[in-house]
C-alpha cells in the first residue's frame, strides 16, 4: 500500500513540476504566432476547398442519376421499337 502511495505522490511531485514550468513559460514568440496564423490560414483553405469539393460531387452525382435515366428510357424505347417492328 505504501508502494502504491509513494508512486502515486511520486507521479504528482513530477506532475507539479512539469506544470509548474509549463506556466513560467513567457508566452508565445513571433515565430510561434506567426507559425499559428499560417495553420489557420492553411485549415479555413482546408475546409473551403473541402466544401468546393463536396458541392462538385453533389453534382456530379446528379448528372450521372440524369444519364443513368436516360440510358434507362432509351432501352425501355428500344425495347417497345424492336416490339412494334417484331409486331409488323
Amino acid at each position: 500500500m505504501q508502494k502504491i502511495l509513494r508512486t502515486i505522490g511520486s507521479f504528482a511531485a513530477v506532475a507539479l513540476f512539469v506544470f509548474i514550468l509549463a506556466g513560467c513559460h513567457g508566452g508565445p514568440n513571433e515565430d510561434q504566432l506567426k507559425m499559428l496564423e499560417e495553420t489557420k490560414s492553411a485549415a479555413l483553405s482546408a475546409e473551403s476547398s473541402q466544401s468546393d469539393c463536396q458541392s462538385e460531387k453533389a453534382n456530379l452525382e446528379s448528372q450521372v442519376a440524369k444519364a443513368k435515366q436516360k440510358v434507362a428510357d432509351l432501352k425501355q424505347e428500344k425495347a417497345d421499337v424492336s416490339k412494334r417492328l417484331s409486331a409488323m
